[in-house]
């Protein structure tokens, strides 16, 4: 992973190397921090031109990652949800969208997940 920072601290891009069935991939993950963060967590999710074809992964970006909603902690980092969020890519076992990826077209990507309905425990 490499992180970059621009003049605005609390936005973080990070680029991830893919690897086993994302080997020669590169991945972009947006972090923005809230003036309320650690309190409330950061909008997470990846930016194009490429973005992972992933059960968890929906088309525009947006993670189904429990620990971006109901389960956030504010001792969570950057750095811990990118190494989540890139544990989530290197255990794939195979590509596709969730299952309700449809309902995710044109929706603005990172918006809060305080109201996710998470559809598995993996997620």
């Amino acid at each position: 992973m490499k992180v970059s920072v621009g003049r605005n601290l609390r936005i973080w891009h990070v680029k991830i190397t893919g690897r086993n069935i994302y080997a020669g991939s590169v991945f972009t993950l947006r972090i923005k921090y809230p003036p309320s963060y650690p309190r409330d967590p950061p909008s997470v999710y990846f930016v194009g031109p490429v973005i992972p074809s992933h059960e968890h992964v929906y088309s525009n970006g947006d993670i189904c990652l429990s620990l971006l909603g109901a389960g956030w902690s504010p001792t969570l980092t950057g750095q811990g949800i990118a190494v989540s969020v890139q544990s989530i890519l290197k255990s794939a076992r195979r590509k596709g969208r969730p299952v309700d990826n449809s309902g995710c077209v044109g929706r603005k990507p990172g918006e809060s997940q305080k109201d996710w309905i998470y559809h598995d425990d993996n997620c």
